[in-house]
């Protein structure tokens, strides 16, 4: 790593459209930062906190995301596809992520808490013991999930077929529960 920064906190910085290439922070925060359209590619963050930051449209070609927390930010546009599997470990609480892809990924024991997952895709994603409580998945699509032991009960505007996904001991509540019968047409009185 080129650059290595540990323990310190970076509040109210403008980084849209630079370059971190090679980057490395260490139980860093980041607090009320812009980053739209950075370039994350071959960093590594350990350990660190983004707090009501604008991630919108970063490049995580090769980056690597080790125990990262984000709060209260906007996430949105973001292809985790290229990002590093290795030992890939995030949390998302109150955030707004929009247009993200996270196919393919093994995320299990993610918490996304009382976030807006706005039209993101979940396809192939391992997502085992993950927590949606709280969160809205409007036209979220998860197709080939592992999400069993998930919890959705306070989540709304799900709708995917559980058929096609494994959701063996998953939680769900109702009414939104009943979504998974809008294919068959049924009317519901």
């Amino acid at each position: 790593m080129e650059l290595e920064n540990y323990e310190q906190k970076f509040d109210g910085l403008g980084f849209s459209e630079q370059q971190f290439r090679d980057h490395a922070f260490e139980q860093c925060e980041f607090l009320n930062c812009n980053f739209a359209k950075a370039s994350f590619c071959d960093a590594l963050f350990e350990n660190c906190l983004f707090e009501n930051c604008n991630l919108v449209n970063i490049n995580l070609s090769n980056c690597k995301w080790q125990a990262v927390t984000f709060r209260n930010s906007k996430i949105s546009g973001l292809d985790l596809e290229p990002i590093s599997k290795m030992l890939l470990e995030f949390s998302f609480e109150n955030c707004a992520l929009g247009y993200s892809n996270f196919q393919g990924l093994k995320i299990p024991n993610t918490p996304f808490l009382n976030c807006e997952i706005k039209e993101c895709d979940f396809i192939g994603t391992d997502l085992r013991q993950s927590d949606f409580s709280g969160s809205n998945l409007f036209a979220s699509n998860f197709n080939q999930c592992d999400l069993q032991k998930s919890n959705f009960a306070t989540a709304i505007n799900y709708r995917f077929d559980p058929s096609s996904n494994k959701v063996r001991g998953a939680k769900f509540s109702s009414p939104e529960v009943l979504n998974f019968l809008e294919p068959f047409g049924i009317k519901i009185e």
